[in-house]
């Protein structure tokens, strides 16, 4: 008997200039008030969807103090002020961080402080209010999931605040946005996405719906990564990097991630890596670990990613598969765990808090401390 349940919480608007719409969505849902959520590396950006909204006559407070791996202390102050302000909507332009801040952001405006107590699914009890998502990178698909990654700096933990009333209601997905991404953030950003799309391929939650949104996101991916890279400008690669990322998002959704995903959150939060960088560096690793448990699956991401299969062994499909994953991440000059600064007295406690993660029981083949460690270990 099949069943599955399948959700993707926003309306998607997709294609060059999308973001121009700005102004007539908000005032849509009747706001007069937009609170815009971003980091200082978009102000370019920010500042011109910021000047759209005023010329349609609504009132903008912005929020610019975005940082990496968003912590609970400026989501609280944020929260405050957007409080204060009395503001309608909220708008979020950047990357993961930004709207995964401005997620949390909203859920404390109608939803009791802290931020802290809705960690896990579905503890937001609360209707929150209308949010814009305008992602800048090809990289989390934050702007179409359920989902919100906190760092919660007094357990040192990255929270997963998830279910209904977390995502956004309507991304603006223009690909001319991410056109000015440097070579180290579309890397690293498109490794994110290509993680996103191979474990929720395989995860135990996987559906028709999220695999077939899978196995597209991961052909977009590694078609269209290395030129993204490598040719910033190139609109075409650029396009399909936005769309990768964004289906990756429908098939992660619902069928949550996997132990890269367990192992890349408390490398971010006890070393400091780049999210991106985190999962690009476990992936290949993990995945070699799972194949034991999903040879054929594996072998079908590697069909995916347009390689030539036929006629191998399972054993050598395999390791042909993991081998060009191993070779895009060289490709686009992803670090080695050693080379990001990690070091190897701080194994234990990624692989200890690993275990911890809503992920790891999703992972199609359980995992030990050992496990975990002998990963860390390889990808070092």
């Amino acid at each position: 008997m099949m069943e599955f349940m399948y959700s993707i919480p926003s309306v998607v608007n997709f294609g060059n200039g999308a973001s121009k719409k700005i102004g007539e969505m908000v005032l849509g849902f009747g706001a007069k008030k937009v609170y815009c959520v971003y980091d200082m590396g978009v102000q370019k950006i920010a500042k011109e969807i910021v000047q759209t909204l005023k010329e349609s006559g609504l009132t903008v407070v912005e929020y610019d103090g975005v940082l990496p791996n968003p912590p609970d202390t400026i989501v609280e102050e944020a929260a405050k002020t957007a409080k204060e302000a009395n503001v309608d909507v909220l708008v979020a332009i950047g990357g993961g961080s930004s709207m995964d801040c401005a997620k949390a952001i909203n859920i404390l405006l109608t939803n009791p402080s802290p931020i802290n107590q809705y960690d896990g699914l579905n503890l937001v009890k609360n209707p929150t209010k209308p949010l814009i998502a305008i992602p800048t990178t090809s990289g989390t698909g934050s702007e179409v999931t359920d989902f919100t990654i906190i760092t919660d700096t007094t357990r040192l933990k990255k929270m997963v605040i998830g279910g209904q009333f977390v995502g956004a209601t309507v991304a603006l997905a223009d690909p001319l946005l991410t056109v000015g991404l440097p070579p180290a953030v579309t890397a690293a950003t498109g490794m994110d996405a290509l993680t996103h799309a191979v474990e929720a391929y395989v995860s135990k939650g996987a559906s028709i719906p999220t695999d077939v949104n899978a196995l597209k996101a991961i052909a977009l991916i590694a078609e269209n990564l290395v030129e993204a890279t490598n040719n910033g400008s190139d609109v075409e690669a650029r396009t399909n990097m936005l769309l990768g990322s964004m289906m990756a998002g429908f098939a992660f959704n619902s069928a949550v991630l996997g132990l890269v995903h367990s192992i890349a959150h408390p490398l971010s939060v006890h070393c400091g890596l780049p999210h991106g960088v985190a999962n690009a560096c476990g992936l290949p690793y993990v995945m070699a670990y799972n194949a034991e448990a999903v040879p054929d699956k594996t072998i079908d991401i590697g069909a995916a990613m347009g390689l030539e299969l036929q006629g191998l062994t399972k054993e050598a499909a395999v390791k042909k598969v993991i081998d060009a994953v191993k070779d895009l991440s060289e490709k686009v000059k992803i670090p080695t765990l050693k080379e990001a600064g990690v070091k190897k007295e701080q194994f234990d406690r990624i692989a200890e808090d690993a275990l911890q993660e809503i992920s790891t029981l999703f992972n199609p083949r359980e995992a030990s401390k050992e496990d975990i460690l002998d990963i860390l270990e390889k990808a070092y």
